[in-house]
This record gives C-alpha cells, sequence and structure tokens, in this order.
C-alpha cells in the first residue's frame, strides 16, 4: 500500500480555473454530457444531477431515464435533451462524459444492462463517473492507463465495495481511497463526508477543507455528481481529471458554506442555483 501524503485543497488551486473561453467557440466546443439517472421514487435526484451539471456550463446535457418519471422529470428540464432509458441503449458514442447512478435505488435494471455499463467502465473513452447505486453495479478490474474514471462512494456504499463495515471505512479513509482505487482500475475516488478525500490509488490525497453539516441533506450528492460530470464533459478540462475533482468538491462545499453564513435554512435546491459562484 503506498504511503499516504495529504495535501489540503486551497483557494489558490482554481485562481484560473475554470478556464476563461476564447471568443470563437460554439455549445460543441464545450462537450456533451450523458446522464442515466432517476427512477420511480427518485426522479428527483435525475433533475438534480442535470441541474448541477448545467452550472458547470458543458456544451450539451442528454438525460437518460426511465419511462415511468419521463413526464415530471421533463417538465423540469428545459434546456437539457430528456430521452427515455430502455435496455437498448446506442447514444453513448455521442457523450464526451458520462454520468450514471443518482436516483436509480427504484430502477428495473436487468443483467444485461449492468453488463452495459461494465463495459462502458472498462472500454469507453470518455470520463465517467458513477455515483449511488451504480457503485454497486461494478466489478473489479483494471483499466487503460489514460482513461479518466471517478467513483464517488458516501462511507455505506464505500463499506460495501470494500465488503468492510463502515465503522473500518471511517477508522482510515485514506486507505479506503487507495483500496477502492486499487481495484477499480486505478481510478479517481471521492470519499464524501466531513473533509471529503479525492485521490487514486498512488500520489496525494487531497483534503477538502469546505463544507458544514448542512450538506447532510437528500440531494447533495446527486448535486457534486453532476456538477463534476458536467466539468468532465468539457474537453478543455479533461487532462486534469483531480483538478476538475478537486474543484467540484471545494466549490460544493464552499458554496454551502456561504449559504450557511446567510440564512439558516437553505435546500439543496438553493445550493444548485448557487453553484459555480462560491469564491
Amino acid at each position: 500500500m503506498t504511503e499516504t501524503t495529504k495535501h489540503w485543497i486551497s483557494p489558490q488551486e482554481f485562481d484560473n480555473y475554470p478556464p476563461v473561453r476564447a471568443r470563437e467557440t460554439h455549445k460543441g466546443s464545450f462537450g456533451h454530457l450523458m446522464v442515466v439517472a432517476g427512477s420511480m421514487g427518485y426522479h428527483g435526484a435525475a433533475v438534480l444531477a442535470v441541474h448541477a451539471a448545467q452550472r458547470a456550463q458543458p456544451g450539451l446535457v442528454t438525460l437518460l431515464t426511465q419511462e415511468g418519471v419521463y413526464y415530471p422529470v421533463a417538465a423540469q428540464l428545459q434546456s437539457a435533451m430528456v430521452e427515455i432509458w430502455s435496455a437498448d441503449i446506442h447514444r453513448f458514442d455521442k457523450a464526451t462524459a458520462i454520468l450514471i447512478g443518482p436516483g436509480l435505488a427504484a430502477a428495473d435494471v436487468n443483467d444485461d444492462v449492468k453488463a452495459l455499463f461494465r463495459r462502458l467502465w472498462r472500454d469507453s473513452a470518455v470520463p465517467m463517473v458513477v455515483d449511488a447505486t451504480a457503485i454497486n453495479w461494478l466489478v473489479p478490474h483494471s483499466l487503460g492507463k489514460n482513461v479518466v474514471r471517478v467513483l464517488t462512494p458516501h462511507p455505506g456504499e464505500a463499506a460495501v465495495l470494500l465488503r468492510q463495515s463502515v465503522v473500518e471505512v471511517q477508522a482510515n479513509r485514506e486507505r479506503t481511497v487507495r483500496e477502492i482505487s486499487q481495484r477499480y482500475g486505478n481510478a479517481w475516488v471521492v470519499l464524501k463526508g466531513h473533509e471529503t478525500l479525492v485521490g487514486r490509488a498512488e500520489g496525494e490525497i487531497h483534503v477538502n477543507p469546505t463544507g458544514n453539516p448542512h450538506l447532510a441533506q437528500g440531494g447533495s450528492g446527486d448535486v457534486l455528481g453532476g456538477f463534476l460530470a458536467g466539468l468532465l464533459a468539457q474537453p478543455a478540462l479533461q487532462a486534469e481529471a483531480g483538478q476538475a475533482a478537486r474543484y467540484a468538491v471545494w466549490q460544493h462545499g464552499l458554496t454551502a458554506d456561504q449559504l450557511q453564513a446567510r440564512q439558516k435554512n437553505w435546500v439543496v435546491e438553493d445550493l444548485v442555483r448557487e453553484l459555480g459562484n462560491a469564491r
């Protein structure tokens, strides 16, 4: 096991991040994020993830959601494209990044669809963020050297991945990041919680100093996953996936801190509206 070197995330890392955009560009210059999210009773997670992704300002966002929640989801998304998710999905070739997981807890996912997602994780050339229920669909294996993959577990999901208890996960969070990354092809791991960690099997573990206990609301993780995926959809930001992950957790936490300083009863929808503006 690699010895852990921890590094505190600082605002100075993001003085010019994301970089200023060139004038002569168009929506195709900033990527196309494909999101697989939402199921009966959990359709709000899909809406939050897409809205958060849009705050990162990729060129296009397409949501693939279950037929049973298509209408309530589509009615809340004016500028994102929404399609019905079926077992026969052939849209990922249009993506520059993929997010899978928010709000899929009630999804009827058969083995063929799970196998498709595992193939995407293993073989897709574009960055892929896997969150929530979809984390449990993966199996350990190696990945190509330059493939960008990100897992965003909370301690309970990390415990399932490692077949440990939450107590064991929390007792050594740095080791948890290393072990998950090693099992899943040196993927980036965002281990959520107090002082969220960002790291891989080797190299520095980055510790996020922003955020507060009021982030412990349903939907907060969906917002983080969407914002991070929206960053990674942009070709100009893909070369430094670690920086994108660090910025996402730092901005997510700082937005919550600034909301808490202004008002005591903010909700996750407020977080989405402010995300990306915290300085």
